[in-house]
């Protein structure tokens, strides 16, 4: 045993294979020194004298001894050590995750071929999860708040999380761990696990963190979460890890949607009105949907409906309409009460030769709709954006100059 009483972070390192120790050893001088034995039992056995001056364990299973088991529960069940890190010395990191040895008492395991900075990387994430309480007790802690709070390292694994999520696989198990996993291992919903790595990505790669709100549907539930992550540095200022915050957000999120959705439907019709119009106008610019044709209506004889029948009978006149144009118009058509008895209903993609034939089924399909002895009849007026650059007030006006025309010539006609 050769104790070294230099500054370096002092690692015990346990393996029956001499020759394997020396390899490390070799690997990692300029790092850390080492404290060397060949039986977990002879390591137990210094730790409990010189635990102190012990930065991590490095400790390679012995399959034929049950002094393992033994020793890893010490090390978790005494205060003084239960915040030394266990790392398992492995031949192969994919079979050693799938026998479920990583996450009981072991937090990473380091597997062949040796490359000393992954190495490095895995020992320094493992050390930094040391403090003046231990790692248990602060992820004990932090259970108690609603929020999760997890921790990855550089390759984007999970060290540890606070809470699983039912979008998780194998969430409801309890002998599962979700430390050494990403989230493409784990989500359920690849295409938000994709866009979760990738993010992280950005974050290492520039050192800036994230905040931001997410969707997820799973198991048929809808859920909406607030993800904060922030980097991590090391004492030189190199990015060691990721720590983040997801927070559980779908009731407010409901709310909020809700409050926008009644802040921006019309209660008679369900179509949406002018405040929402205003605020769809402003991103109609960069979206791919030109040309936009706009058609302008207007609801004929309601006064006269309103006089003979009653305004209920006047509202339930606005609600035919607004049924007319679902029932014709594609699905991709926004539709918009202005006031009154005006609508406008905006076509993306749509040039006005097919907002033309569209407008002519419309009148095909008025005569189905009735109150008391008044067939529902609507003016209607067309206009066409090209491009991102045309103006839309000139647009607005058009449409309505083609529909007040078209009024016009129907009241001549029944004069």
């Amino acid at each position: 045993m050769n104790i070294d009483t230099s500054q370096r972070k002092k690692l015990l390192l346990i393996d029956s294979d001499a020759q394997n120790r020396q390899e490390l050893c070799s690997l990692l001088s300029d790092d850390y020194s080492f404290i060397e034995f060949d039986s977990v039992r002879s390591g137990k056995a210094f730790l409990e004298e010189n635990g102190a001056v012990v930065a991590a364990v490095l400790l390679k299973p012995d399959e034929s001894s049950a002094d393992e088991a033994d020793f890893l529960a010490y090390v978790r069940g005494k205060a003084d050590f239960s915040t030394i890190p266990v790392l398992m010395l492995v031949d192969d990191v994919i079979a050693a995750e799938a026998s479920g040895r990583l996450g009981h008492g072991f937090v990473d395991c380091i597997g062949r071929p040796y490359y000393p900075a992954i190495i490095r990387n895995r020992i320094s994430n493992a050390i930094m999860l040391k403090d003046s309480l231990t790692f248990y007790g602060i992820e004990k802690m932090l259970k108690a708040l609603p929020s999760n709070i997890y921790l990855k390292d550089r390759e984007g694994r999970y060290i540890f999380a606070t809470h699983y999520w039912h979008h998780l696989d194998h969430s409801d198990d309890p002998d599962w761990t979700i430390r050494g996993k990403t989230d493409p291992d784990i989500r359920k919903d690849r295409e938000n696990a994709l866009a979760a790595q990738q993010k992280d990505m950005e974050i290492m790669e520039t050192g800036r963190g994230a905040a931001y709100t997410i969707e997820i549907n799973a198991d048929g539930i809808q859920e909406f979460f607030d993800i904060v992550k922030e980097p991590i540095f090391d004492d030189a200022g190199n990015i060691d890890g990721i720590i983040g915050l997801v927070h559980n957000v779908t009731e407010h999120e409901m709310l909020k949607r809700e409050f926008h959705r009644q802040a921006t439907t019309d209660e008679l019709t369900g179509l949406y009105n002018r405040v929402y119009f205003y605020e769809y106008m402003r991103e109609l610019p960069s979206k791919d949907v030109f040309p936009v044709s706009l058609i302008s209506t207007d609801c004929d004889n309601l006064k006269k409906i309103n006089d003979t029948y009653g305004h209920m009978a006047g509202d339930e006149y606005l609600r035919m309409s607004a049924r007319l144009f679902r029932t014709v118009l594609p699905p991709d058509c926004v539709m918009f009460r202005m006031g009154g008895d005006e609508f406008l209903l905006l076509l993306p993609s749509t040039t006005a030769e097919q907002a033309a034939e569209y407008v002519a089924r419309l009148k095909q399909t008025e005569p189905q709709f009735h109150v008391g002895s008044w067939q529902l009849s609507v003016s209607y007026g067309i206009a066409t954006l090209e491009g991102r650059d045309d103006s839309l007030e000139k647009c607005l006006s058009q449409s309505d100059q083609n529909m007040y025309r078209e009024k016009r010539e129907k009241k001549k006609a029944n004069s």
